[in-house]
């Protein structure tokens, strides 16, 4: 993401000579940014394209295609479908707690744990209702834990189709617990 500024360039000029960008795609649309142009005798003409409309952001690639204007009409029609049939759904807030579990051995009694960063899926238009999110905890958490270790997954389906697994991690260090505390936590833990 940080290149979109470069990829997007119609043209440069380096050591006096105007180079014009081969992505014939920024001529054409403007919400097209990128990003990647290509040729041989073999693959024939490539592109790897970049658009970003209202906020949701799509990626075609086209290989094989018999000449430039091939690869970028084709490419147009890949983000024209994408942009239309599908909406980007943001679902997780990034370092927002979804559950609090217990540890096991530690000097707290549990750990907020969510997504280290926000979550979106790209889903075909208008089945953002369908979408269902499960969480599943690492059973037992036992400590110490550091912040950002992965502690748990969410997987999010949409219909009946798995759209992405993120990992849970907790938001904060559980330190180990003292003596005691390890102790009876060792007895609860024969328990479970």
């Amino acid at each position: 993401p940080e290149y979109y500024r470069w990829y997007s360039q119609t043209e440069f000029t380096w050591n006096g000579i105007k180079q014009a960008n081969r992505n014939g795609l920024l001529y054409r649309d403007s919400t097209v940014d990128g990003m990647k142009t290509g040729h041989t005798e073999s693959a024939k003409y490539c592109l790897v394209a970049s658009a970003k409309r209202n906020g949701m952001r799509l990626i075609s690639v086209v290989l094989g295609s018999p000449s430039e204007k091939a690869r970028e009409d084709a490419s147009a029609a890949l983000l024209n479908y994408g942009f239309t049939f599908f909406e980007t759904v943001p679902l997780l807030s990034g370092g927002k707690a979804l559950l609090n579990p217990e540890v096991f051995k530690g000097a707290t009694d549990t750990v907020a744990v969510g997504p280290a960063r926000d979550v979106s899926v790209t889903i075909p238009r208008g089945q953002g209702g369908t979408v269902t999110k499960a969480t599943t905890v690492d059973s037992p958490l036992i400590a110490p834990l550091k912040a950002g270790q992965r502690v748990g997954e969410v997987v999010v389906s949409a219909g009946d189709s798995v759209v992405a697994r993120v990992p849970l991690v907790a938001l904060a260090p559980v330190e180990e617990a003292g003596i005691f505390g390890s102790l009876v936590d060792t007895v609860k833990l024969w328990f479970q």
